[in-house]
């Protein structure tokens, strides 16, 4: 059909009519959904937002090379924490554990052990009982340039904490607090306090939270055995109360805390302890002869090397330490001589004395 006589069959037939206006109207009314759908999706990405309103984008994750894990910059690059929290029956169950990267255990006087807490990109919102500092502790946050909260020390840690250049965070009333937990337990086992407290502290003395200057350990992606696993068991000092056990779960590939036969668990939160790396470090010590605890002040010889029993991922790998200074990172190397790699998590150092503590896989 021509153009012309299309025009005369639209004069004369309402058919025509018909036809054209409901084409007109369907063609307008897909023009008109297709121009709203544009304006719908810009509106959806610009103008909801309110003007002078910045826009949040979604920050970068980066390693943290305390744990191996990844966060925000802010969190990763932090600078650590380290608290001395002690381990005596009447302080458990102990607040803070889990949030810590790492975490320091290690005989003080008389068989008791007692632990130092690494914290960094996680929060706690308590922390104790916070007790005092001891001269090897020094040696290990020194390792990471810590920040140090403790409740007093002994002789030579006071005596030192200058000499070592430690950022220190002494017992301040404003910082910290003391709670009894409703049971009836000795001064000592009350002082708490809170990360957030902690690194505010750290703030109002001038120190830099916002960056970490340590050597990383080296870390690898998780490879879970499939079946069974080592456990590990560590007789600190022939007392059943400072015995600790570490079971591994094979799905979450991770290793449980069991601490004088039952379940470590943290009280911020109520759950099992669990970490990801257990290194049972020999190491020996000596007796220093003088101090505040007379024949029970003892040393630990924290540079130099010695044995180590490493374990991760369901496997035991048995090797070297070595520690060249006080403010160089412990290292660990398996039996020919490769740096030994760590899964991404929690890692639980265990201090042993070869003259009185044993340690029995299975």
């Amino acid at each position: 059909m021509s153009i012309k006589d299309f025009f005369v069959n639209f004069k004369q037939s309402k058919k025509y009519k018909t036809v054209f206006v409901i084409s007109l109207f369907v063609a307008v009314f897909i023009l008109a959904g297709a121009v709203a759908a544009k304006r719908y999706s810009n509106r959806s990405q610009t103008s909801l937002v309110k003007p002078g309103t910045k826009v949040k984008v979604a920050e970068q994750l980066v390693t943290c090379p305390l744990d191996g894990k990844s966060y925000t910059k802010d969190k990763a690059t932090r600078h650590p924490l380290a608290v001395v929290i002690e381990n005596f029956p009447d302080a458990r169950p102990q607040s803070g554990y889990s949030a810590a990267s790492i975490i320091y255990e290690a005989i003080t006087e008389g068989g008791i052990t007692r632990t130092l807490a690494i914290f960094g990109p996680n929060d706690a919102p308590e922390v104790g009982p916070i007790r005092s500092a001891r001269l090897f502790f020094m040696d290990w946050v020194k390792e990471y340039d810590a920040f140090f909260a403790h409740d007093g020390g002994n002789e030579d840690a006071l005596a030192n904490i200058g000499a070592y250049n430690i950022k220190d965070l002494k017992t301040a009333q404003k910082y910290f607090w003391r709670d009894n937990k409703g049971k009836n337990v000795a001064y000592e086992h009350t002082e708490y306090s809170a990360t957030t407290k902690l690194y505010e502290y750290a703030k109002s003395l001038k120190f830099d939270t916002a960056s970490s200057n340590f050597e990383t350990l080296k870390f690898t992606v998780e490879k879970p055995i499939t079946s069974g696993g080592k456990n590990v068991e560590i007789d600190f000092s022939k007392n059943p109360s400072y015995k600790v056990k570490w079971q591994y779960d094979a799905a979450s590939n991770s290793y449980n805390r069991f601490l004088a036969g039952k379940a470590h668990s943290d009280r911020n939160g109520g759950e099992q302890i669990k970490a990801k790396n257990i290194i049972v470090q020999e190491v020996s010590r000596t007796l220093q002869p003088h101090g505040s605890y007379g024949d029970e002040n003892w040393l630990f010889q924290t540079t130099g090397s010695g044995k180590v029993q490493i374990f991760n991922n369901g496997n035991e790998t048995v090797g070297t330490w070595k520690k060249t200074s006080r403010d160089s990172r412990t290292k660990f190397y398996d039996s020919q001589g490769a740096q030994i790699e760590f899964v991404p998590g929690q890692t639980w150092y265990e201090i042993i004395a070869p003259d009185v503590s044993t340690v029995t896989v299975s």
